[in-house]
């Protein structure tokens, strides 16, 4: 199973229509941050399996904070980061990741693309969707399941 991981969309729907047909995922995680671009890709992707979350610059039930699932044995754990204070760190991340004894904490809210690997929890933050010039690309995270066990990466489209 490949999910295609994205955050802080922030209205970049053909950026995530790209990295959408540049991987041709199973599933799509959108971590918030303008959850509706989420609803507007579902419209063009109607047969791939959605998963969302609220962010920060979403309306107040919008979207759930958080969600907690398991896909192919594999315990993943879905927010967009802003309740965990994440943009002055990720200790809260991690103590919850591991209260839910999650394999994979994927987050978002700091625009920044990140992977970890901390108490055998992977930690990813796919960045943003938006490019800003030639020397800053969107980015967007991959996660594969195979046989019970995740393999996480970071990947870009290109720059302006």
């Amino acid at each position: 199973m490949k999910l295609l991981v994205m955050s802080d969309s922030h209205r970049n729907i053909d950026n995530m229509r790209q990295a959408a047909d540049q991987t041709s995922p199973d599933a799509i995680v959108h971590l918030g941050d303008h959850i509706g671009d989420a609803r507007k890709l579902m419209q063009q992707l109607p047969d791939t399996v959605f998963y969302a979350v609220g962010g920060n610059c979403d309306f107040l039930g919008s979207g759930e904070n958080e969600l907690f699932l398991t896909l192919g044995n594999v315990k993943i754990l879905m927010t967009h980061g802003h309740i965990y204070g994440v943009k002055s760190g990720d200790a809260r991340l991690i103590e919850r990741a591991r209260q839910l004894n999650a394999d994979v904490a994927l987050y978002g809210h700091t625009h920044r693309a990140s992977l970890r690997h901390v108490h055998g929890i992977w930690f990813m933050c796919p960045g943003q969707m938006e490019r800003h010039s030639k020397n800053h690309a969107a980015s967007y995270g991959i996660v594969t399941i195979e046989d019970g066990l995740p393999k996480c990466e970071l990947k870009t489209l290109p720059a302006l």
